[in-house]
């Protein structure tokens, strides 16, 4: 497939992204004959996209050659798995660069378990940020604790992130919390099933 054809096929993917979610697709094109500005309103949109998304010192979650059509598996199953647990991506086609990057985090970051776990689509990520949408969101006191653990989280990530031994030490501290929050869940779409 050409660099056109996985784009297209992106933005097909991108047209039918779950509303809960966000998805951005870029191609940006390599600078030709007709002058050294070809391509600079896609790559500063991208710019801004991963400015707005704190993406600039990140590296991408996933990447591919701007020909490999694997991309779009890849970009499909997230997009099957976002209706589930809302993310943001971002996939940009650079062929002044040769790659494809593909840039996936969940709506809300769950600083610390994905400190802990190494990855935002770490299982046991998705199950606290879906606890945070599904329950901790819906009510005054769960939206202050939220707003709370957004104001204090990041730097107690940040010294997770360098540490092995504090990662498993915070894995260990998540296992029971992990388990309750899975009950719950569990009871609330049965409760759910009941009364439909």
């Amino acid at each position: 497939m050409t660099p056109n054809d996985i784009y297209k096929a992106l933005a097909e993917i991108r047209d039918k992204f779950p509303k809960s979610s966000k998805m951005y697709v870029f191609l940006i094109e390599q600078a030709g004959a007709t002058g050294a500005f070809e391509g600079a309103t896609q790559r500063g949109a991208l710019i801004s996209m991963k400015s707005a998304w704190q993406l600039e010192e990140k590296a991408p979650t996933k990447t591919f050659a701007p020909t490999d059509e694997s991309v779009i598996g890849y970009v499909r199953s997230i997009a099957e798995n976002a209706s589930q647990s809302a993310v943001k991506m971002l996939v940009a086609i650079e062929l002044n660069k040769g790659l494809t990057s593909v840039w996936v985090q969940p709506k809300g970051m769950c600083f610390i378990a994905t400190a802990a776990y190494g990855s935002p689509l770490a299982r046991e990520v998705l199950v606290l940020s879906r606890f945070r949408d599904d329950v901790l969101l819906r009510s005054k006191l769960g939206r202050s604790a939220v707003r709370v653990y957004y104001a204090i989280s990041p730097p107690v990530a940040s010294s997770i992130d360098g540490s092995e031994r504090l990662k498993i030490v915070i894995r260990t501290l998540l296992a029971p919390i992990l388990c309750l929050v899975r009950k719950r869940m569990q009871r609330e779409q049965i409760e759910l099933k009941e009364t439909e």
